[in-house]
């Protein structure tokens, strides 16, 4: 099984390719830099889920389907994930140069309908643009105290809450309290919404 920010880089190289972009067309479409998107497919910068979830619309696709292993053709009914693993996997993709880190939950399931997802964010790390990408998303605090800003609005979570948003408005997080904060987050793609839900 690939490393998962090599995995990713990949994923976005080959899609961007198949679809005949290059890189500035790529970064022209979800609005960010050439040299960023570079970064990005070089492995050199893992983005946070919702950056990737534009990168991901721009290339036609559904964010899931930029962490789904390739390499492992299970796809099973059922995929278990034991604590163990995550711990592992927990240690493996912290950065003290990132502001959040991530493990995808189920990446040997091929075409899910959602995308589970635990998300650490660290307190005292700041420079996050908001996020604004297609779909739904649902958030349950696991451990630590969060600050939600969606829209011109601020939430404030503790462990134990959870809140189901529109992921369209401009929306960003903060750990407060000198503590980081765990998160199971679930993400659903844009073409995966009932069109009751969709903000056309």
């Amino acid at each position: 099984m690939k490393d998962l920010s090599t995995s990713i880089a990949d994923k976005i190289k080959n899609l961007r390719r198949a679809k005949g972009l290059n890189q500035q067309t790529l970064a022209n479409r979800c609005g960010y830099t050439r040299s960023y998107i570079s970064l990005v497919e070089s492995g050199k910068k893992v983005p946070a889920v919702a950056t990737m979830a534009k990168i991901a619309d721009a290339l036609g696709t559904r964010v899931g389907a930029l962490f789904e292993d390739d390499d492992v053709f299970l796809s099973p009914d059922m995929l278990p994930q034991r604590k163990d693993d995550l711990e592992k996997l927990a240690k493996k993709s912290a950065s003290k140069f990132s502001a959040y880190s991530y493990i995808p939950l189920a990446r040997e399931k091929l075409n899910k309908i959602m995308d589970p997802f635990l998300i650490w964010i660290f307190p005292g790390k700041k420079g996050t643009k908001p996020f604004i990408h297609h779909g739904q998303e649902f958030n349950y605090v696991i451990e630590g105290k969060l600050k939600f800003t969606f829209g011109d609005e601020d939430y404030i979570y503790s462990a134990g809450d959870c809140f189901y948003c529109e992921s369209s408005i401009a929306h960003n997080m903060e750990a407060l309290e000198g503590r980081p904060v765990c998160l199971l987050s679930v993400v659903t793609a844009f073409g995966d919404v009932p069109k009751a839900g969709i903000v056309e």
